[in-house]
């Protein structure tokens, strides 16, 4: 049965609940967590990083040399007082001895240690060699025994049925060497003073130094008392002349010394504007070892200013 459409039939409208509610967009999702690092926190590192890298550095200047002996020596040239000079004779010296001579020429030498069976501080050897003109960049080198190094031998015990016998040990003390009766006269003459002194003291002459005026420079040998050649008694003393120089220079008063150590000596004749050059002399008793026994000129005497003043230090060789 068909049903004739009235007014009172549902619409579409009405079918469907009314209209359609308007189209809502989702909500959009929520922002992502911000993973940037601040400004701060990289200062903050950066500074870490610089610190890291300096503690890595010093530790690498301070420990890199760990382990390694070094050894430096260092070269000191003359000085301005050294120029024209001779180098003096210091080979078989103590270094101190050998220092105290070349102080008097403004030299400091550079040392160096080398093991020898010479008693430990004694000269080997010296660059320049002795006789030599000095100039104010001469390098001054001394070669010095080390202190020596006590050996430990090891000895393996052996057991034996047979007896053993050991001879005793026995020494024979070698007979000293008598010193020569006469010595023949070095030629000196036109040597600087040092050079001639050191000469005569190898052939066993004590020189006497007696100042006089002259055109050479000043410590130049003018004359001798003997002539070359000529036979002395060993130890005996020879007149030297040396120049006192070009010009009027003031005159010193040389200090008594005897009896003192040598860097006492050195110190009181250093005070009195002049300069010391000292040789060893040997000497029989031990109170006198290490002190100055004779001096030339005198004390009392009067020498040119920065003339030399040779002493001789008392040698005790038992």
């Amino acid at each position: 049965m068909t049903e004739t459409p009235t007014d009172s039939w549902p619409t579409v409208e009405t079918i469907h609940g009314g209209s359609p509610p308007p189209y809502t967009p989702p909500p959009p999702p929520p922002p992502e967590p911000d993973r940037r690092v601040g400004a701060g926190m990289l200062l903050a590192l950066a500074v870490i990083a610089i610190a890291a890298a300096g503690v890595a550095i010093a530790y690498f200047l301070t420990h890199r040399d760990n382990g390694t002996d070094v050894t430096t020596t260092v070269l000191t040239t003359s000085g301005t007082a050294a120029a024209g000079k001779t180098m003096p004779s210091v080979t078989g010296e103590t270094i101190d001895e050998a220092r105290a001579t070349l102080a008097t020429f403004g030299i400091r030498p550079a040392v160096t240690r080398r093991t020898s069976a010479q008693s430990a501080g004694t000269v080997l050897s010296q660059a320049p060699e002795a006789g030599g003109t000095l100039t104010r960049n001469t390098p001054v080198t001394l070669v010095v025994a080390a202190a020596k190094q006590q050996a430990t031998t090891s000895t393996e015990a052996t057991t034996s049925t047979e007896a053993t016998t050991t001879a005793p040990a026995t020494t024979t003390a070698a007979a000293p060497t008598p010193a020569p009766r006469a010595s023949s006269v070095p030629d000196v003459s036109n040597q600087q003073e040092a050079a001639a002194v050191q000469a005569l003291n190898r052939a066993g002459i004590i020189a006497s130094l007696a100042f006089i005026p002259g055109s050479d420079p000043l410590g130049t040998v003018e004359d001798q008392a003997k002539p070359a050649g000529a036979s002395v008694p060993y130890h005996s003393h020879l007149q030297i002349n040396i120049s006192s120089g070009p010009g009027d220079k003031p005159s010193e008063q040389v200090p008594n010394v005897i009896g003192l150590p040598l860097q006492q000596a050195l110190a009181s004749i250093n005070g009195a504007q002049l300069r010391l050059l000292y040789l060893k002399f040997p000497v029989s008793s031990q109170s006198q070892a290490g002190k100055i026994v004779q001096q030339s000129p005198l004390a009392g005497a009067h020498a040119p200013r920065n003339a030399q003043v040779i002493v001789y230090l008392g040698a005790y060789s038992g």
